[in-house]
């Protein structure tokens, strides 16, 4: 049997229901209101619960209710090393949909598929193409896909189905997935809606056993009952193994101390009352990775055996056929049987099926009959990883990878494997990745293999949320390699910068950054890496001279590919921003956001679109920022990416406290410390203390907003944040704490931050710094030339809503010394700028100011108001399109169908009240939004 396609799995349209459901009307209802919205615009359900609870039964009431529309898939647990073999069972029926597919989709589909030889180049992009061929299905007549054992689905296969559950609105697709693990669980899908189900109550299982044709006495039923607990495979089971005296109650039966065990030992009973040759041939059937019979029969010819010896099974119900074979009555019995089965039957059926099998199959057969170090095995299991790799199923290359090292016995070959696996386990999601790297540690004394899997597990580390742990292991890998591979030693404390910002280690991170330059080669990737990573260091420590001349050069040896070096491109991009040149931050963050999108690589895009979020916060771009936040959020929860999760609730909740949304922000907040509070990201808290402090600040609430800033600035002092514009919470402070009359204490974080402006140069830090002395000035003509100072510096950057406050805060100032015609225009000016960013309280504070000089009121104006009007998904369609993609290339760059951005486009057309897309360029234009 060739391990590069399967043909096994249920039929794909429906299967009879059989006698119908007993119970389940709520579940019922549930499945009918599924298929009912699947065919009105796409919805998933996930039907969880123990064993022989009935789930399978559910999705065959589905199926019966979809007719032809039903397509099924179905996981085996001897399957899950099978790349994207599920996937293969639902999408293979409908090849000529691929054509219609855009090109990066469908060679990525068909490359996941086995359908080509080519490499897939991300699995995002096969991602899109079963959206996009599901989708073109739905357009033709709904369609239900229905998932039977989710948990045994192969993993390449699950990531697919669940992306393509949590993008089907507004298709005509239902999905309905059965599963064992209860959502949230290790292993069990997550942000889908979920019901678990239950056993049947009393008087159902009453009917389930009369259905069934047991008649029990009265008391005996109540027993079988609460034995169960409802479970109705253990019921019918457990009735089905009394005697004829225990079902009458004229003599006791055995009450189990549980479920499982019960289940193990009727089957078990049934299994021991086979013959033999039947009994081996089970064992043949539970080791065999498919339900068809070509292999199967092949199989038991090798050990002398037929199709004949399982008919006593077929006859005793424990096994059943399927569309294209022979299958176990229910999948509990598969384990069971091979777990029961003696160690010679089952070393025999896996040689046998060795023996008839090719591809993949062959090398886990070939792995399963070793009893030990064996070479040839671990050889055939190393090709099987690396063709599951070219299909970009890392987590199938890494099973096969490490089961490759437990039989391999040359240490520093094992080391290897272990290390391959780790690498396929990280790319792939699996939280086994640290623990193999930390085994191959343990397995090689090689100095330099030790430096490549220290590299790993530092990166691992990193994203999975543990900075400070990534950070030491980086550090000391390098020290111990770099008298002897200064390249490898480089590399590696250039990693090491990353966690120590993330741990809000400034100092370090720079002086880190600084050795790992030295160490740098004079024409490498290695000293471009080094380059940028010290100039955004220094960047956040205020050494903003020498933090500019190494990103420049940098920026001159940027010849890295932007899909493949996003990480640095993003990096680079933040710490332009940082140094007030806005240009290139955008023109290398767009670079990274373009490549990924248009060559579906999301690895880090979400952090990327956060970075790209904060820029356009700044600049006053507020709608922009919260669609990319808000698409950073999803993708990082997508990618299993705590550290930008944080992140980029970290940028929503800035985002709301410019606007004045407080509810909102302290929402974004309390869910970034539940969720991240705990991993120990330590420059994530300063972040999200300023959003709390200018959310206060700007509904008036100075004391709350006081306690916020003055945490934040605590951390940033005490972290060594030198540049002010990374966490802008001085400036805030200072007039928090002016407000409730603490004014030497804002003197003195005024003072600091006039001393970062001098240093720095930087205009922004310039202009808060100016406008803080306004505030704080003794007479009217020193604050009259501070406010001066500080409109000057605005007008060398551009942030429309610091310069908005600091046009408020002059023209309280002339009011107070009785100016009050003067301040009228200075306070037009700034109420203005507030109601075209939408930051509501500042608008009405400043109404109000203008109102109190007797200037006649003015109607609202806002030109940028009516981007307010879409949702953060429609921004990013409208944005799209204005760029002047179709709607298929639209749909290719944000990872959804094209009937999904055809029905935002429609929603947008509407709020906006334009017609065209040549009016919604020119609109999206006249505010600046598109690049």
């Amino acid at each position: 049997m060739d391990g590069r396609r399967r043909t096994s799995g249920w039929p794909r349209l429906s299967r009879p229901a059989g006698p119908g459901l007993v119970g389940r009307g709520r579940e019922r209802r549930l499945i009918d209101d599924l298929l009912a919205a699947g065919a009105d615009g796409g919805a998933a359900l996930l039907l969880w619960g123990e064993p022989g609870v009935g789930k399978t039964a559910l999705l065959e009431y589905a199926a019966e209710q979809a007719g032809e529309a039903a397509l099924w898939a179905r996981g085996i647990e001897s399957e899950t090393v099978l790349p994207f073999a599920a996937l293969a069972d639902l999408l293979l029926p409908f090849g000529a949909e691929f054509r219609e597919l855009p090109g990066v989709q469908r060679a990525a589909l068909e490359s996941c598929l086995a359908l080509s030889g080519e490499p897939l180049a991300n699995p995002y992009a096969a991602c899109m193409g079963a959206l996009n061929v599901l989708a073109a299905l739905g357009e033709k007549k709904p369609v239900a896909v229905l998932v039977d054992d989710l948990q045994w689905v192969d993993p390449s296969s699950q990531r697919v189905l669940l992306f393509v559950a949590r993008r089907v609105a507004g298709e005509r697709v239902a999905l309905a997935f059965t599963s064992r693990e209860e959502p949230g669980e290790p292993g069990a899908p997550h942000s889908l809606p979920s019901v678990e189900v239950t056993g049947l109550s009393r008087s159902e299982c009453g009917q389930l056993l009369r259905r069934a044709g047991v008649v029990t006495a009265p008391t005996v039923e109540a027993d079988l009952v609460k034995i169960s607990g409802g479970n109705p495979l253990a019921l019918l089971e457990a009735a089905r193994s009394l005697t004829p005296a225990q079902a009458r109650g004229e003599e006791p039966m055995q009450n189990p101390p549980s479920l499982g065990r019960h289940l193990e030992r009727a089957w078990s009973a049934r299994i021991n009352a086979l013959p033999e040759a039947t009994r081996q041939a089970l064992t043949v059937l539970a080791a065999h990775r498919s339900t068809a019979l070509a292999g199967l029969c092949e199989a038991l010819g090798v050990l002398g055996l037929s199709l004949s010896a399982l008919c006593p099974a077929e006859e005793d119900g424990l096994v059943t056929s399927t569309g294209d074979g022979l299958d176990f009555r229910h999948p509990v019995l598969r384990p069971l049987v091979l777990g029961r089965a003696p160690l010679a039957h089952r070393l025999a059926a896996f040689g046998a099926l060795a023996q008839v099998s090719r591809g993949p199959l062959h090398a886990w057969y070939r792995a399963a009959a070793a009893t030990g170090p064996d070479a040839p095995a671990a050889a055939a299991l190393s090709e099987a990883a690396e063709e599951a790799r070219r299909r970009s199923a890392f987590e199938e290359s890494a099973l096969a990878w490490r089961r490759a090292a437990e039989l391999t016995e040359d240490r520093a070959a094992r080391a290897d494997l272990l290390h391959r696996a780790a690498s396929d386990a990280f790319l792939g999601g699996s939280a086994s990745s640290s623990q193999w790297c930390e085994e191959a540690l343990r397995t090689t004394t090689e100095p330099f293999v030790r430096a490549d899997i220290e590299l790993l597990l530092g990166r691992i580390h990193t994203w999975n949320g543990e900075p400070a742990r990534a950070y030491e292991l980086l550090a000391e890998a390098a020290r111990t390699i770099r008298r002897t591979d200064a390249v490898r030693a480089c590399v590696l404390l250039a990693e090491a910068v990353v966690p120590a910002s993330m741990d809000g280690r400034v100092a370090a991170a720079v002086r880190t950054a600084e050795d790992s330059f030295r160490l740098a080669s004079e024409s490498g990737p290695d000293r471009w890496l080094s380059m940028a990573l010290l100039g955004s260091a220094l960047a956040v420590s205020g050494q903003i001279g020498r933090g500019v001349a190494m990103l420049g050069a940098a920026d001159g040896h940027c010849t890295g590919d932007p899909v493949r070096n996003q990480q640095l491109y993003a990096l680079a991009g933040q710490a332009w921003n940082w140094v007030e040149d806005r240009d290139r931050s955008r023109r290398l963050l767009n670079s990274a956001v373009e490549s990924a999108r248009r060559h579906s690589a999301p690895g880090v895009l979400p952090f990327t679109l956060a970075v790209r979020s904060d820029l356009e916060a700044r600049v006053g771009h507020w709608n922009a920022g919260y669609g990319d936040a808000t698409e950073a959020l999803h993708w990082s929860e997508e990618l299993g990416q705590i550290s930008c999760v944080g992140y980029s609730l970290a940028c929503l909740a800035r985002l709301d406290a410019l606007r004045g949304d407080r509810v909102r922000c302290e929402e974004q907040v309390g869910r970034a410390r539940r969720e991240i509070g705990g991993y120990g990201i330590g420059c994530l808290e300063r972040h999200l203390t300023a959003a709390l402090g200018l959310a206060a600040l700007a509904q008036g609430d100075h004391c709350a907003a006081a306690d916020q800033l003055e945490q934040s600035f605590a951390l940033v002092t005490a972290q060594g944040v030198g540049n002010p514009l990374v966490v802008p919470c001085a400036a805030d402070l200072v007039e928090a704490q002016l407000r409730t009359g603490n004014t030497a204490r804002a003197g003195e974080v005024a003072d600091w931050l006039e001393e970062r402006a001098r240093a720095t140069g930087l205009a922004a830090a310039e202009a808060a710094a100016a406008r803080c002395r306004g505030l704080l000035a003794a007479s009217y003509e020193a604050a009259r030339a501070a406010f001066a100072a500080a409109l000057a510096a605005h007008e060398r950057i551009r942030e429309p809503f610091e310069q908005a406050r600091t046009l408020l805060c002059e023209a309280e100032l002339l009011r107070r010394y009785r100016h009050p015609t003067a301040a009228r225009a200075p306070l037009a000016s700034a109420l203005a700028r507030f109601e075209s960013l939408g930051a509501v309280p500042w608008a009405r504070r400043a109404a109000g100011e203008l109102a109190a000089t007797g200037a006649p009121p003015t109607a609202p104006a806002a030109p940028d108001g009516v981007w307010e009007l879409l949702t953060p998904q429609e921004f990013q369609v409208a944005r799209a399109v204005a760029r002047g993609l179709n709607n298929t290339e639209a749909a290719v760059s944000l990872f959804v169908s094209r009937k999904t951005v055809e029905a935002h486009l429609t929603r947008v057309y509407r709020k906006l009240g334009v017609r065209s897309r040549t009016e919604l360029t020119r609109l999206m234009a006249s505010g600046e939004l598109v690049d």
